[in-house]
């Protein structure tokens, strides 16, 4: 008789979905393991890819595509592990693939998760994630029954579907599915916002929620401009911080603190970088820099630039922003690799200084089409 227990991730602690699905894969000889999955991203994969490539000759992975989520590079993790991976697509971004379902069997048990948790990071390990893991016994008429309908289900797919439901059998085929505007690529990252816009001075101060989380390493890879040349008009992200602290967000701590209004920008979350130079001479290298009038600071250079401010989703707007830049390389502070670019807050302080941002992520956004504009998400 099926062993059923309730996972809810982030709510319950030791219920992630990563450690639910080794627990699934861990099974000995195995014959088949079968994913059905809407969401797939190169950092899902790399969380499990131990397990998977151990039993690749037994893994058929089917993928939604078309949804704004499941990435190239996604697939290709999938395809370099050598398992079977098919694309589910119905043509059509209202109708999309959507199920979350995780199976294995031998020949005495099969071990199955369905629920709502997608093969990328933040579904495996950060968000609120509910499903149900069932262990059935093979020798148990109804629970053999049941294993054998989920199964069939999504092997039947391609015999029901075969237009939609293809086989991806190697590098060309993920390239083909990018340029036609099928797959996502994680090289260029549009920002999570919604089309919520705040209005005059509300918005919300609601803290983020503290939730049992596995804190797990995510893929840093450096940001690149997109091989294929875009569609329509998106973003590229180009620097993420680490968590948002009081003096840069112009909190003051004290009563005699006296807040600078900028954010030094460091190397944050991206590896590999000169933190000295990165943002002058790389990511804000299009604008229009001039040395400052004044004699004595003539070393700093000022810059413009357009910024739309997305916070926890809510776009407040654009605002135009200044950043300045010490070009100066024989300070102690230069010679110790500290930062020298920052970006000053001007109107959109008060904006800025509030309580419920602190820990989160600054994400920084250059436009495609206009490298002149950004866009400044935080959550």
């Amino acid at each position: 008789m099926a062993k059923p227990k309730f996972l809810f991730q982030g709510i319950r602690q030791h219920n992630d979905h990563e450690n639910a699905i080794r627990t699934l894969l861990d099974i000995e000889d195995l014959d088949k393991m079968i994913f059905g999955v809407a969401f797939i991203r190169e950092s899902g994969v790399q969380q499990i890819q131990d397990f998977i490539k151990k039993h690749h000759r037994q893994t058929i992975i089917y993928a939604g595509i078309r949804n704004g989520i499941t990435s190239a590079q996604g697939l290709l993790a999938l395809l370099n592990l050598k398992v079977k991976v098919f694309s589910v697509d119905t043509g059509s971004t209202s109708t999309i693939f959507h199920p979350k379902a995780y199976i294995s069997f031998n020949d005495k048990e099969g071990r199955v998760i369905i629920g709502s948790a997608n093969l990328t990071f933040s579904g495996l390990n950060e968000n609120i994630e509910a499903s149900t893991f069932l262990v059935v016994d093979r020798q148990n008429q109804k629970d053999e029954q049941f294993l054998i309908d989920l199964a069939s289900s999504f092997t039947s797919l391609q015999n029901g579907f075969p237009d939609h439901v293809v086989e991806v059998r190697k590098k060309t085929d993920i390239i083909r599915l990018l340029k036609q505007g099928r797959l996502e690529d994680e090289r260029i990252s549009q920002p999570r916002r919604s089309t919520a816009q705040v209005q005059g001075d509300n918005r919300d101060q609601l803290p983020r929620i503290k939730l049992f989380r596995r804190i797990r390493e995510k893929i840093v890879r450096p940001p690149k401009r997109r091989v294929i040349p875009p569609t329509h008009d998106g973003w590229i992200l180009v620097w993420v911080s680490k968590g948002l602290t009081e003096r840069d967000l112009n909190i003051p701590t004290g009563t005699n603190t006296n807040p600078t209004g900028s954010m030094l920008l460091k190397k944050g979350k991206l590896e590999g970088i000169d933190q000295r130079s990165h943002f002058r001479r790389t990511i804000f290298s299009t604008l229009d820099w001039e040395s400052d009038d004044r004699a004595s600071l003539r070393h700093l250079e000022r810059a413009k630039a357009e910024f739309e401010i997305v916070i926890k989703g809510a776009s407040f707007g654009k605002y135009t922003m200044k950043l300045t830049h010490n070009s100066r390389t024989d300070t102690r502070a230069y010679e110790q690799l500290n930062a020298m670019t920052q970006i000053h807050w001007g109107i959109v302080k008060n904006i800025m200084a509030r309580r419920d941002l602190l820990g989160r992520e600054f994400r920084l956004y250059q436009q495609i089409n206009d490298a002149k504009k950004y866009l400044v998400e935080i959550d």
